[in-house]
């Protein structure tokens, strides 16, 4: 069997093409995976919150929530 340059040439061919399509493949992959990430992350909102600095409980608000916080 011999090798030829019509061969060779037709062989780097489909190489590149197998190589070109498994790259697109993963271009659309990634394309999904982030569009998933985004939606996922617009719906998951963030709330401002403090640290109170007598009780240590977390509050939302303009003032503690912790009941007890006066009595510290």
């Amino acid at each position: 069997m011999m090798l030829s340059v019509g061969k060779i040439f037709w062989l780097l061919i489909i190489l590149v093409s197998v190589w070109y399509i498994f790259k697109i493949i993963e271009k659309r992959k990634l394309n999904f995976r982030n569009k998933n990430e985004n939606k996922s992350d617009t719906n998951k909102k963030g709330i401002d919150a403090f640290k109170c600095d007598k009780c240590g409980l977390w509050s939302t608000g303009d003032r503690c929530n912790n009941k007890e916080c006066s009595k510290i």
